[in-house]
């Protein structure tokens, strides 16, 4: 398989329909997948043979690209995918769904029909209908795909539901469907008439408004023909209307790709360009229901869960297939933060001081939690951040391990270095002599001041030091006893300057490993704090993307009981209420969860924090305890 490019060159097909078989194709799967902006996933669909593609072509501002065929056999087989970088906005992907045409005689089973549209409907952000002639009421009949909508799918699983499945199923047909359903736009080709009501001008969108209305009564012929109508006003949040003219003669119909835009009539060019500005403008990024923008990577998931439940035979479940994402998304976006956090913490060259390890961890911290928020969706239970900020901790301390490590092998390293001399003088025996412990004294000085002076030591400097004197101590006493050149009182006097300089370098390493644990210590308030910072504003901006999908239902259902109270349908208008009343409590509800889950949260990471900051101090207290053993563990020098 070629490697995935982006941009696409061209479109690939996505869904293979092939025997009554849907399959994903692997190539154009993987583009999609590579996509890590947000979407504004438009689908066409419509019967075959209505010039589809080429209103994707100018969405595409390209002359060509899906196939155009100039015969009545349909060209476009399944649902082909073209994934482009938007015009309009910047950081945004643009991803065009050509779907076969409705209706096509050659498949001889409508059920193919139904599960393409409904694929494109559920993967759309904004779904065009593309229909030739009117609206009327064979038109209508061709979109009875709509009102088989809640057969084919399910908003959640009913067998979790208990006994009130029905209820619930119900419910998600007339209500619930809204918040998952794209934008509809219908696009009619070949528009002959005056869009006009007697003597009144009307505008395309009232056109449509007007091909909706519903009819009086409750006889069958009524139901059906309302049927489609009810579910077009009830499952999309919005509707928009375009009508375009014939382009140019039927025959040239089949080449228009090949013609120059001279020969396509004005008017329709200017109605095309008018339908892409809109949707180009106006189409919004595929989101979950709560508000959640998805990938390519999301996407694709749930793409594929869809056609794996097609094809055993089982509905798709919109919530059950989002939840499954989440939490395969929640759990990428910890693999890929913690990734970005080491790579980060790879570019430090060890040994280095603790500050410089401190200020890293702090940087590329930040830039792993912001990672980790770009791609995670909503996790209530903060677990999968939680896990980050586990995992985070437990690699720095193993970087702190290394670079003590580290530490340690350059400063023994540099003191093994620094003490050639001195070693070999002891050696060949120039101190055994009167004034011997002068010069060695003088020697071992020298090489105390090189080491100080040598930069890149790392935190374990002080220790390794104190370690080296207090190995040293013996030699040094040696020394000094065979130096004849020194009254018994000068001998007397250099011991206790030995000691106190032993003393003086424990102090300086038990005061270094205090100022570690301080600073570990630090890292760590820091730390939690920084996570709670972006804990909270992922919840901020989650309850704001809730907001706006729930309002923008709830606008979608005030218009239509707006306009069903006009047209004196007040037992549907009704039913309309018991919506917007549901709607209301979900948003007070909302608000009401996301105050207290907002207090909620801060009070646990609150108290995490002060477990882990008392775990660290209770660390940093023994610590401290051991590093004065460690001082008191000499009596000859405190006695001394």
């Amino acid at each position: 398989m070629d490697a995935p490019m982006l941009p696409m060159p061209a479109p690939l097909c996505l869904v293979n329909n092939k025997d009554g078989v849907l399959s994903l194709d692997p190539t154009a799967l993987a583009v999609l997948q590579e996509v890590a902006q947000p979407l504004v996933v438009v689908a066409i669909a419509g019967p075959y043979r209505t010039g589809k593609s080429f209103l994707m072509n100018r969405l595409a501002e390209k002359r060509s690209g899906f196939p155009l065929g100039p015969t009545v056999q349909a060209e476009t087989k399944g649902i082909w995918m073209w994934c482009l970088p938007h015009p309009r906005r910047p950081g945004v992907m643009l991803v065009l769904l050509d779907t076969e045409g409705l209706g096509d005689p050659s498949k001889g089973d409508s059920q193919n029909d139904a599960w393409i549209f409904t694929l494109a409907l559920l993967l759309s952000s904004t779904l065009v209908y593309n229909s030739i002639g009117t609206i009327d009421q064979k038109a209508l009949e061709h979109l009875e795909l709509v009102t088989q909508l809640s057969e084919l799918i399910q908003v959640r699983d009913g067998e979790k539901d208990g006994n009130n499945s029905v209820e619930r199923e119900d419910e998600a047909e007339d209500c619930e469907f809204v918040r998952f359903f794209p934008g509809f736009v219908w696009v009619v080709r070949d528009f002959t008439l005056e869009l006009r009501v007697g003597e009144q001008p009307i505008s395309e969108d009232e056109y449509l408004e007007q091909a909706l209305e519903l009819k009086h009564g409750h006889g069958r012929k009524v139901q059906i023909y309302n049927g489609t109508r009810l579910c077009l006003r009830n499952y999309f949040p919005t509707r928009k209307c375009f009508v375009l003219p014939s382009p140019l003669g039927t025959e040239e119909h089949g080449r228009m790709e090949e013609l120059p835009e001279a020969a396509l009539a004005p008017r329709f060019l200017q109605q095309a360009a008018k339908f892409c500005d809109y949707v180009l403008n106006s189409a919004w990024p595929k989101t979950l229901p709560d508000g959640g923008a998805l990938t390519g990577r999301a996407l694709s998931m749930l793409l594929s869960s869809y056609v794996e439940a097609i094809n055993s035979g089982r509905l798709p479940c919109l919530e059950g297939a989002a939840a499954a994402m989440m939490a395969n998304e929640n759990a990428a976006a910890v693999t890929a933060a913690l990734e970005a956090y080491a790579r980060g913490m790879r570019g430090l060259s060890l040994p280095t001081e603790p500050a410089q390890l401190s200020a890293s961890h702090g940087e590329h911290l930040r830039e792993a939690l912001v990672v980790f928020q770009r791609r995670s969706f909503r996790d209530p239970d903060q677990e999968h951040q939680r896990r980050l900020m586990e995992q985070i901790s437990t690699e720095y301390s193993r970087l702190q391990e290394e670079n003590d490590a580290a530490s340690r092998r350059r400063c023994k390293a540099l003191l093994a270095e620094l003490a050639r001399a001195l070693n070999a003088s002891l050696a060949r025996g120039a101190y055994a002599q009167p004034g011997g412990y002068r010069a060695y004294e003088a020697e071992r000085q020298q090489l105390l001041e090189a080491y100080q002076q040598a930069a890149g030591k790392g935190p374990k400097a002080e220790e390794v030091l104190d370690e080296f004197l207090a190995e040293r101590r013996a030699e040094a006493e040696a020394v000094l006893k065979a130096d004849n050149a020194l009254s018994e009182a000068e001998k007397q006097l250099e011991d206790q300057k030995q000691q106190a300089q032993l003393l003086e370098q424990q102090q300086k390493a038990t005061a270094e490993r205090e100022r570690q644990l301080e600073a570990l210590l630090a890292d760590e308030r820091s730390s939690y704090a920084q996570s709670l910072q972006a804990l909270q504003t992922k919840m901020q901006e989650e309850a704001a993307s809730a907001q706006r999908e729930l309002d923008r239902a709830l606008k979608a259902k005030l218009r239509e009981h707006s306009e069903l109270l006009q047209r004196g349908f007040s037992e549907r208008a009704a039913l309309i209420e018991q919506e917007l009343a549901a709607l209301r409590r979900e948003i007070d509800s909302s608000n009401k969860q996301e105050l207290a889950a907002s207090a909620f949260n801060a009070v646990r990471a609150a108290c995490e924090l002060a477990a882990v900051l008392t775990h660290g101090e209770f660390r940093g207290t023994a610590a401290m305890a051991t590093a004065r053993r460690k001082t008191s563990a000499r009596p000859s020098l405190a006695a001394k």
